[in-house]
């Protein structure tokens, strides 16, 4: 029984590299280039976060948000999954307390392939669900969880036959009364993301 699981396991390893060959009129055997025409792919992303709200600006400024995306999806059109987390600490404007924040985010939606080849642009839509934390001596801790939307444009490029660059512009809005202030914790990330196709 063993030997029979090693002869199947070999013949998967192999069966790619046979089926990727052709056979000349010589008889000899010559590689065809693999197409992998796919919107499929897993990508890690590091941007800049563009807060849309003045007051969280004031207090927190603009930052780097980390995060990573999976793509599933056929030749134009691909669903999206991303999770991605941002931290900042300011300080109030009057007392000058320092306050902190995080933010976790999960998105999902759709994105349509406008044009094929090694470079593509493309455009997506979808909602996300985030979660607000904030906490400094005066207010205490104050959270929320809710659900926004989010729009997205980029532009991918084949940099090897699996790896792919991903430069993208994502604009999100979630309106959020975590205690007795209102916040619209979304904005503007200009980012990039690497990754591998499969």
């Amino acid at each position: 029984m063993p030997r029979k699981i090693g002869i199947v396991l070999v013949l998967l390893f192999v069966s790619p590299v046979l089926l990727g060959q052709q056979v000349n009129v010589n008889g000899s055997q010559s590689e065809t280039p693999k197409e992998r025409d796919t919107l499929s792919m897993f990508l890690g992303r590091l941007g800049y976060y563009l807060a849309s709200d003045s007051a969280f600006k004031d207090i927190y400024g603009n930052g780097e948000v980390f995060g990573g995306e999976l793509r599933l999806g056929g030749k134009r059109i691909a669903g999206w999954l991303e999770a991605n987390f941002r931290q900042r600490t300011g300080k109030f404007s009057f007392t000058g307390e320092e306050t902190k924040v995080k933010v976790m985010s999960l998105e999902g939606g759709a994105l349509y392939r406008i044009m094929s080849g090694t470079i593509w642009p493309y455009v997506g839509a979808g909602i996300g669900y985030y979660m607000y934390n904030e906490n400094n001596v005066p207010l205490g801790e104050a959270k929320q969880s809710k659900i926004g939307f989010c729009a997205a444009a980029g532009v991918s490029v084949v940099v090897a036959e699996l790896l792919v660059l991903d430069i993208r512009i994502k604009y999100n809005v979630c309106n959020m009364k975590p205690a007795d202030f209102d916040i619209n914790i979304g904005g503007l990330t200009i980012g990039m993301g690497m990754g591998v196709r499969f």
